[in-house]
């Protein structure tokens, strides 16, 4: 099951949620003790991601869909691969190019890319049928599809209810669990072939949603119930974010 965020808001409406400065996966340097901690993760999972990805692709043509600040780009690109960006913020895109990213441009090509990535942007996607058909025909026979995306099923959702950071209304237009997931991609067409648990993610999201309930000892807090979210997730592939892996048929 999906659950949408109401009222939906335009493209135009949601502008203004996303400040120039100040939103964690566009800036390029880590200020607040807060973006200090999202960059220490930030760094880990990419390691994690690559890896992950050398093991179902070989090197070719990649697209980070939703680039943020390029960070993940650039490791790509120093690891090999041919590198494209995409972002719908402007000032996104312009910080893309300044980090010397080749940037891509709507509607993307046909059978033009070997792996396709949506870091956490899958969610921000307010017409999800019609962005996974478009990355369907972008990618070539075999392709990959890499989606992370944040789980309402997971325990800390449950535990921290509307206080769960990861909801992140209204930037986030919807919120997925693995059956919607599941559902959607198939019905695109794509083969799901592998979810992997994201364990970092637990820590930060928890440290967030202490302090939106103004915890004492947050930081403490989100250690402790970060650990426990993925203790319950781990087995059963059911942690605080999700990372889907899909093939387009060859």
């Amino acid at each position: 099951m999906a659950l949408k965020t109401i009222p939906e808001l335009s493209d135009v409406q949601l502008e203004k949620y996303y400040p120039k400065t100040g939103y964690a996966s566009h800036e390029t340097q880590a200020n607040s003790f807060k973006s200090k901690i999202y960059s220490w993760v930030k760094r880990r999972n990419i390691k994690s991601k690559l890896n992950w990805i050398h093991q179902y692709a070989t090197k070719g043509q990649i697209l980070d869909y939703g680039a943020g600040n390029g960070d993940f780009a650039l490791a790509a690109q120093q690891e090999g691969w041919r590198v494209c960006v995409y972002e719908s913020s402007p000032s996104a895109t312009e910080t893309l190019k300044q980090r010397q990213l080749s940037t891509a441009s709507m509607p993307l090509k046909e059978n033009q890319f070997d792996v396709i990535t949506l870091w956490h942007v899958f969610e921000h996607i307010n017409k999800p049928d019609e962005a996974l058909a478009a990355f369907y025909k972008s990618l070539k026979p075999g392709g990959i599809l890499v989606l992370a995306v944040p789980n309402c099923a997971s325990w800390d959702a449950k535990h921290y209810k509307t206080f769960w950071a990861a909801y992140d209304v209204p930037r986030h237009r919807w919120h997925y669990n693995k059956q919607a997931i599941s559902f959607l991609v198939r019905k695109a067409g794509f083969e799901l072939f592998k979810t992997k648990n994201m364990y970092w993610d637990a820590f930060y999201i928890s440290m967030l949603s202490e302090q939106y309930q103004n915890a004492k000892a947050p930081w403490i807090k989100a250690f402790y119930k970060g650990f426990y979210a993925n203790f319950k997730g781990w087995r059963t592939t059911n942690t605080s974010s999700l990372t889907f892996f899909l093939q387009k048929p060859k």
